[in-house]
């Protein structure tokens, strides 16, 4: 037993004086820094701003849909009429306007593929600048941590709990916007 005790004790010297050896190697020496950690989705999701821009991008997309459904509707009635008319008419004249409606109906389908392209590539955009627009936000909490970093939450591997600040920016997003209700003016195309 006392052996053993020894033995401890020894090893306990020896690896205190390798320790000093291992730390003079060329390992790189980094000093810690303030990370914080924070959601993006969830700041997008829950704070006012992100909220009203869902509830905009929502409304362009219904409004889309319904421009969509109109179109369509119209396009049944039209199709109807020229059912209809297949019989009174002669075969040429009703080829002519067959192919009207037809090349009616690829203008409509191009436009409305490039409404709904446009409608995507706005939400991107506004989404992206979101995050443009709320940096200075985050910067201040940035400034009250002494932070080096902010780091989203998904690229986080493990990290302590206490280092998410998600809900503190969403506060302090939402007294901005309260104060800034232009704010969402400044994202970017609104109805294009």
């Amino acid at each position: 037993m006392i052996w053993r005790k020894g033995m401890w004790q020894g090893l306990t010297l020896w690896f205190g004086l390798l320790a000093p050896m291992a730390t003079a190697q060329d390992f790189p020496i980094f000093q810690a820094a303030n990370i914080l950690i924070v959601s993006q989705e969830d700041l997008f999701s829950y704070s006012m701003l992100g909220k009203d821009i869902l509830q905009l991008e929502q409304g362009e997309r219904d409004q889309l849909i319904e421009e969509g459904r109109r179109i369509s509707a119209d396009f049944i009635a039209e199709e109807q009429e020229l059912t209809a008319l297949r019989d009174t008419l002669p075969p040429d004249e009703f080829q002519v306007l067959a192919d009207a409606f037809d090349a009616k109906v690829v203008a409509a389908r191009t436009t409305q593929e490039t409404n709904d392209a446009n409608l995507v590539a706005n939400i991107e955009s506004r989404r992206r600048s979101f995050f443009g627009v709320i940096a200075p936000i985050l910067a201040q909490v940035m400034q009250r941590y002494n932070a080096t970093v902010i780091l989203d939450r998904r690229s986080a591997l493990l990290f302590d709990r206490n280092l998410d600040i998600t809900r503190e920016a969403i506060e302090f997003l939402d007294k901005a916007y309260a104060e800034n209700p232009d704010m969402i003016n400044q994202l970017g195309p609104q109805n294009d």
